[in-house]
């Protein structure tokens, strides 16, 4: 029995069970591992898409990311992105995967909450990995832990986030790392 139980009996349980569930759910989040250092700034607030400082904007990547304009910055790229492409950001993502990697079946799936797309790459029927295309506003960990648990590895890319362009080169980039290619 919990604290609460020991003093206020059944009524304490209730307490005590939605502590347990609260830790639990904290445990969860501590434990994130993130898909790579991309998914890590955003989901840590950094860095502002929102910040005019091209300098110091541009100085938080690596040169292995690219620099600001490949597909972070203030200033959208001339290169192929998902709001250039007249294409809706599930299509855009579909199209990339489809032409960057012609040797998976991809499958897309639109996740019930409405503000997200799943793809899952398949090589000659086994899955290879697991792609999250989502809105910034939805801090969701059941995919990614999922994956973890199989051994999968997974990506998440966000279609709203203010300066973040998804360029064609970016995308198809991080998705062969992913892919172990």
């Amino acid at each position: 029995m919990g604290l609460f139980a020991n003093l206020f009996g059944n009524a304490g349980k209730d307490i005590d069970d939605t502590l347990g569930k609260m830790k639990d759910l904290a445990d969860d989040i501590a434990s994130v591992k993130y898909a790579d250092d991309d998914e890590k700034r955003l989901m840590n607030g950094q860095p502002a898409a929102s910040n005019n400082d091209a300098a110091s904007f541009s100085a938080t990547f690596t040169e292995e990311e690219g620099p600001s304009g490949d597909s972070w910055g203030p200033t959208m790229p001339s290169e192929p992105n998902q709001f250039n492409s007249g294409l809706s950001y599930q299509d855009y993502f579909s199209k990339v995967f489809g032409e960057a990697f012609p040797e998976y079946q991809v499958n897309r799936e639109e996740h019930k909450n409405g503000k997200a797309t799943i793809y899952t790459f398949y090589l000659a029927g086994v899955k290879k990995l697991v792609v999250e295309v989502t809105s910034c506003s939805v801090y969701r960990y059941k995919i990614a832990k999922d994956c973890r648990a199989e051994g999968i590895p997974h990506l998440r890319y966000y279609h709203d986030y203010d300066g973040w362009w998804n360029t064609a080169s970016y995308v198809t980039r991080r998705t062969a790392k992913a892919l172990g290619k």
